[in-house]
């Protein structure tokens, strides 16, 4: 952190100025950019510049809702760009995106249709699937189902109206339960 500037002015001590001077933000993303670098993992390379306005996004609107002498210090634009690396590291995962190399988009294309076989066995995956969420208490398949969906944690939370920890240990419990199911069935997953 030591190679962070020092605050940047209307960031630092004193009272924020709303809006920042264009001088400032550009001082601002400087220091998180070399913040991100240092947090970035090299697979996430690509994503940086992502990354960096996520960040700048963050503390932009965390100086504008902040009132008084608060600053913003080093140690805290760390954090905004290590969250927001985190937060992108999630949102890869999420997707399960891969970046394509030059000449492997042959390797990673499948077959423009499937076979009779291969829709014939999802039909009865599906089937299988829905007899399986079928069984499981509601509670359970309600935060599967949304989970299933996409749906984060914390937004299948807000959607039911329950606490975090009871979605989380409803959507974990509830994919057991499913994979129990299926493999009682024949089916791995």
């Amino acid at each position: 952190m030591s190679e962070l500037e020092p605050p940047v002015a209307g960031v630092g001590a004193g009272p924020p100025r709303d809006p920042l001077s264009d001088e400032d933000c550009a001082r601002l993303r400087a220091q998180l950019v070399k913040a991100v670098a240092r947090v970035c993992p090299f697979w996430l390379s690509a994503q940086a510049e992502d990354i960096v306005q996520a960040a700048l996004i963050r503390v932009i609107e965390i100086m504008r809702r902040r009132e008084g002498n608060e600053g913003l210090n080093a140690s805290y634009l760390w954090k905004a760009a290590y969250s927001a690396t985190v937060d992108e590291i999630r949102r890869q995962r999420r997707r399960r995106e891969v970046p394509l190399e030059e000449g492997a988009v042959e390797a990673t294309v499948a077959s423009p249709e499937p076979g009779p076989e291969e829709v014939g066995k999802a039909k009865e995956i599906g089937r299988e699937l829905q007899d399986c969420l079928g069984r499981l208490v509601e509670p359970r398949r309600l935060a599967l189902v949304l989970h299933l969906q996409g749906h984060t944690g914390p937004e299948a939370a807000r959607l039911l109206g329950w606490s975090e920890k009871r979605v989380e240990n409803l959507i974990y419990r509830g994919l057991a339960d499913i994979r129990l199911c299926l493999e009682e069935k024949g089916l791995r997953p």
